[in-house]
């Protein structure tokens, strides 16, 4: 079935239905499908991947599930949801690949889009619904991070079917929120804690009192607040933060403190950005259809005044309320907006439906033609040039080429790498991890004889200051975007003459 084909059916079907039928459901997962799974390992796995792919394997290596590790420390950075998914997606498959390292995102990006259909089929009609799901599908944002194997889409999915637990009983313009619905809301909210920690709940809540605030009334927050889903919470998102402090100890409280309130205040190490870094970058994220929620103004601004304001005003309140909410933190990222991101794909499918209602066969052919513009250039895009912009892969393939030679009865030292991409292509099963080249002395003091080691050149060539001798084994090549210093070695380390100084190690 056409995208032509399809929107002159979903035209011909009554307005406001009560839910999208099946074939606009089957559609919109099939385009999806066709957008974030093709090409999912077609490159190399990027640093912010692994920080979620290596502490998955870690998982799978020594069992750590409620506080993985990352390298030689715990990972407290982001609670462990993710990584457990992507654990889980190793397991499946029999061990590490990109492709598995992806699904889960790519997964949720397609649930995503199947979710928006369902929620645009609650309130208005058939071909609304197909064109949400298909604008979701097709925004950059969404090709940008659904098939990248990061927390931000996951993360997404989980607050859009939060938000739309609210919108299925608030849309018709009650508050009431059923004691099973409200169960739900919050099991999904304390997904997204687990997911990305506190600025979970901080998004769901700006939404509820931006909502009751245009509402003018308490009510929204009392049905949120005054709910038995509260306990659902606590015992869920709860259960786990006491369960990594109890294993852990104060270094979970510490971290968490640094990664939320530090970073919220602009005192983590990445600093503050613009207050207006937003305004810059959700109108690129949003393309195409940034264009037609500018030029359809006026279709937003009458359906507001409509009978279907109660939906708007939601849709409106997701959006503005979590962007309040973004912009009040000193630290920002374009990440963050995603997941204020899903109600304009609504409210740009609106527009389109319009435009459709007042062009007719014209407007078909043209959104069709987007539609299938944005799939090809997609599959170009993930298929051809990513692959010929990765950089990453000749380190990758020194990585899994050269580890896969160390005895098996060795163990391979990692040492001073920090978040570097090459962790989850290390072939070599038995594996140790230090910052610091220093921290191997003693240990080689008590083995008394070499011992197998993967760094980066510029620390083997401080080996000698530390009255230590390196063997190199292999070698990786420089190139433009890794100079020499920066490249990674292998080989055997040991202990030779005392050095006259012993200046700082690498971190």
């Amino acid at each position: 079935m056409t995208v032509t084909t399809t929107l002159r059916t979903a035209a011909d079907s009554e307005p406001a239905r009560r839910k999208a039928p099946g074939w606009v459901i089957a559609c919109v997962a099939l385009y999806a499908a066709g957008v974030f799974l093709p090409f999912l390992g077609a490159r190399t796995l990027t640093p912010h991947e692994v920080m979620v792919s290596h502490p998955a394997l870690r998982i799978l290596e020594d069992g750590h599930w409620i506080v993985p590790r990352f390298a030689n420390g715990f990972w407290l950075d982001k609670p462990p949801l993710v990584n457990w998914l992507t654990a889980a997606c190793f397991a499946i498959v029999g061990g590490f690949s990109e492709f598995a390292a992806r699904l889960p995102a790519a997964l949720s990006a397609v649930g995503l889009c199947v979710l928006m259909a369902v929620l645009a089929g609650r309130f208005f009609s058939t071909r609304v619904a197909l064109l949400t799901g298909l604008v979701q599908a097709s925004c950059v944002y969404m090709y940008m991070q659904g098939r990248l194997g990061e927390i931000d889409i996951v993360l997404a999915l989980l607050l859009t079917a939060a938000h739309g637990v609210l919108l299925w009983h608030w849309g018709r313009g009650g508050f009431d929120l059923p004691w099973r619905a409200s169960l739900l809301f919050y099991f999904l909210a304390a997904l997204g804690v687990l997911a990305k920690g506190p600025v979970a709940v901080a998004l769901l809540g700006a939404t509820v009192i931006a909502y009751a605030i245009w509402r003018r009334s308490w009510r929204p927050i009392r049905a949120v607040l005054i709910s038995p889903g509260v306990l659902v919470f606590v015992l869920v998102a709860g259960g786990w933060h006491v369960a990594a402090a109890y294993s852990v100890g104060a270094e979970a409280l510490q971290e968490w403190n640094y990664n939320t309130i530090a970073r919220f205040l602009g005192l983590h190490r990445l600093g503050s950005q613009s207050f207006f870094l937003y305004f810059r970058d959700i109108p690129w994220m949003v393309l195409p259809w940034t264009v037609a929620l500018v030029l359809g103004a006026r279709v937003l601004a009458a359906g507001y005044r409509g009978p279907d304001g109660p939906v708007h005003r939601f849709l409106w309140s997701w959006f503005l309320g979590g962007l309040g909410f973004l912009l009040l933190a000193l630290f920002k990222h374009k990440h963050y907006a995603i997941p204020i991101l899903p109600p304009l794909s609504i409210l740009a499918a609106l527009v389109i439906d319009a435009h459709l209602v007042k062009k007719g066969v014209h407007a078909r052919r043209f959104y069709t033609i987007v539609f299938a513009v944005c799939l090809l250039g997609f599959a170009f895009v993930g298929g051809y040039v990513m692959p010929r912009q990765d950089h990453r892969r000749v380190t990758a393939e020194f990585v899994a080429g050269a580890t896969a030679g160390v005895p098996a009865d060795e163990t391979l030292y990692v040492i001073g790498l920090a978040q570097s991409s090459a962790y989850p292509y290390i072939a070599h099963k038995r594996c140790a991890y230090l910052d610091r080249l220093d921290d191997i002395r003693d240990e080689l003091r008590e083995r008394q004889r070499p011992m197998w080691v993967l760094s980066l050149r510029k620390y083997a060539q401080l080996a000698a200051d530390r009255g230590l001798s390196f063997e190199q084994a292999a070698a990786e090549q420089p190139r433009r975007k890794h100079p020499e210093p920066e490249t990674l070695v292998l080989g055997r380390l040991w202990e030779s003459e005392p050095a006259a100084s012993s200046p700082a190690g690498p971190r």
